[in-house]
């Protein structure tokens, strides 16, 4: 039985291509957004902040991380589909400095991007640059 079971998955992972199996088992994949709780004395119950961290290479070797924040508040109620869309637009403009880019981790939580901001530097995320898109951003 642990023969078959083995041999199963050795199939499965051979048939399957590289970047299905890198997302079945990677920890942080480029699809799955890592929630990040709200702290328990945060009175923002209807901001929503997304992240997305971003590997920039150019051929010239220069390589660069920086991460994308978009946010939904009450004044500005923004979906979160939105929101990653507005992301995925600002990394298309970004596309003109650099040649190739890795989505390297995605991040959302309940609270405003300032605040997202402070804990993913105190989880010592590396990030070199920031762009913080306001939610009149998607009303362009």
């Amino acid at each position: 039985m642990k023969k078959t079971l083995l041999l199963f998955t050795y199939l499965l992972l051979v048939v399957s291509t590289e970047t299905y199996a890198q997302r079945m088992f990677s920890p942080y994949s480029a699809r799955k957004l890592v929630i990040i709780t709200a702290a328990s004395d945060s009175s923002a119950t209807d901001n929503f902040c997304i992240c997305k961290i971003i590997s920039f290479s150019s051929d010239n070797n220069v390589q660069r991380t920086d991460a994308i924040f978009a946010a939904s508040s009450t004044e500005r109620p923004v979906s979160r589909k939105q929101l990653l869309r507005n992301i995925d637009y600002e990394l298309q403009q970004a596309r003109v400095f650099f040649d190739d880019y890795k989505v390297t981790k995605q991040f959302a939580s309940p609270v405003d991007c300032n605040t997202l901001y402070k804990s993913l530097m105190e989880k010592q995320e590396v990030i070199n640059r920031s762009t913080f898109l306001l939610s009149s951003y998607a009303y362009r």
